[in-house]
């Protein structure tokens, strides 16, 4: 969600018994795949969706609205994340809402968007902190909240979202939500910079430089 698109986005049900959970730890995040691996993860998706796994669901509606071993088909990718979401899948709602915020499928709306992803934030997708967090520190279809965000930001963070802790490394440097502190930026410019998160390492960058950016 969403980053990369937010493409974004983790393994979670609302029903199921023992040989589900194994079924899961055996999902990888469509976000982690490369191109050969597409069709073969559709067809896990599909038959770990069929079966309840919710997050699975989630999983095959980020394909479907991508055309990733799939035909792109935005009303399917919805009504899969929309299933996801209902059944438990705090994937399927991160991803939800972010069809919702940018208007893919359905018809735009922040304030769903929103929902959605505190929705995800609570089921403890990583994901949907990080858009809630910048809904609230742009004002973007909420109020403008920015020490909220930065404890959205943190709880990312934590959870290892990288461009979690590069956002949350900008209310440092800036002064928003938190008092101003570059030491601290420039640690969490570097976390987002070793676990791969390029934003992290132009961040620091331009930290050195003496310059931060919104």
């Amino acid at each position: 969600m969403l980053r990369a698109a937010l493409g974004c986005l983790l393994v979670l049900c609302a029903s199921c018994g023992a040989s589900q959970s194994a079924s899961q730890s055996t999902l990888v995040a469509p976000d982690h795949l490369r191109e050969e691996q597409y069709a073969p993860a559709v067809t896990r998706y599909q038959k770990a969706c069929e079966a309840g796994n919710a997050q699975a669901c989630g999983y095959l509606g980020f394909m479907y609205d991508n055309g990733r071993g799939v035909p792109q088909d935005l009303g399917l990718a919805v009504s899969l994340c929309e299933r996801s979401c209902g059944e438990g899948g705090a994937y399927g709602c991160a991803y939800l809402g972010y069809l919702y915020q940018t208007g893919r499928g359905v018809s735009s709306d922040a304030l769903h968007a929103a929902a959605l992803f505190r929705k995800a934030c609570e089921g403890e997708d990583s994901s949907g902190c990080l858009l809630l967090g910048i809904m609230y520190k742009t004002g973007s279809g909420v109020p403008r909240d920015p020490e909220y965000a930065v404890q959205l930001f943190r709880k990312a963070c934590d959870d290892g979202e990288g461009l979690a802790c590069a956002s949350l490394g900008y209310m440092y440097a800036n002064g928003e939500g938190v008092d101003t502190d570059l030491d601290h930026a420039r640690e969490l410019f570097q976390m987002a910079c070793k676990g791969g998160d390029e934003i992290g390492c132009q961040a620091e960058t331009q930290l050195a430089k003496g310059q931060t950016s919104p």
